[in-house]
């Protein structure tokens, strides 16, 4: 099977907006049912998670914490890989910037024209941790990296995988960027960043 069929959005999207999504393409595709490591956030709404737990210092200003953050981060990589998987747009926007959600768009609206389709099980994050968290005042950035599990494989209009295994379980690392403006009201992190680890730190594991 070609290796580099399966990455022509990426390509694209390297073109048009310099962002790497090669990891991001690896995980297009659905949930897992049977998997060992179970996906957090499954079952759950956007609604249930707050990215932030807004403390209030002495002079009523909200800061940053950590482990709320995480804990809305999973959930937000869980959400997003699954829909972009899913071509769901209704589901992306408001967790993306807008330029971030118009390289999405055209990626999801080329695969749809080459009459393409992904298949993948997100078995579950094995480890999330904070690289870097900057901040002007209010306004963060937080720069997220997440190790999972999943299993994917790309399929033409007939069914046939083009790329990927249906059966090879892959430990892939991506490294997201998230900002928010603490103040704001709307509790969301929107991502703004992707970039992935070379492909010597992917593992796969034959079923």
């Amino acid at each position: 099977m070609s290796e580099n069929f399966g990455f022509i959005d990426i390509i694209l999207l390297a073109m048009i907006a310099g962002f790497i999504f090669l990891r991001l393409r690896n995980v297009l595709g659905k949930g897992a049912d049977n998997s060992p490591i179970k996906p957090n956030f499954a079952n759950k709404s956007r609604d249930d998670f707050s990215f932030v737990k807004e403390v209030r210092t002495e002079s009523n200003k909200p800061v940053f914490d950590e482990a709320s953050f995480k804990k809305g981060a999973e959930y937000a990589y869980e959400m997003i890989i699954n829909a972009f998987a899913k071509g769901d747009k209704q589901s992306l926007k408001p967790l993306l910037t807008k330029k971030l959600y118009l390289d999405f768009e055209k990626i999801i609206d080329d695969r749809n024209e080459k009459k393409l389709t992904s298949s993948l099980t997100f078995i579950g994050i094995e480890k999330m941790s904070i690289d870097k968290v900057g901040n002007v005042d209010t306004k963060y950035k937080v720069t997220a990296r997440f190790i999972s599990q999943i299993i994917n494989c790309l399929k033409n209009e007939k069914g046939e995988v083009v790329e990927g295994d249906a059966e090879k379980t892959k430990t892939t690392t991506d490294v997201w960027s998230f900002e928010r403006d603490l103040k704001d009201s709307d509790p969301t992190w929107y991502l703004t960043e992707l970039s992935a680890e070379t492909e010597n730190s992917e593992k796969e594991t034959k079923h």
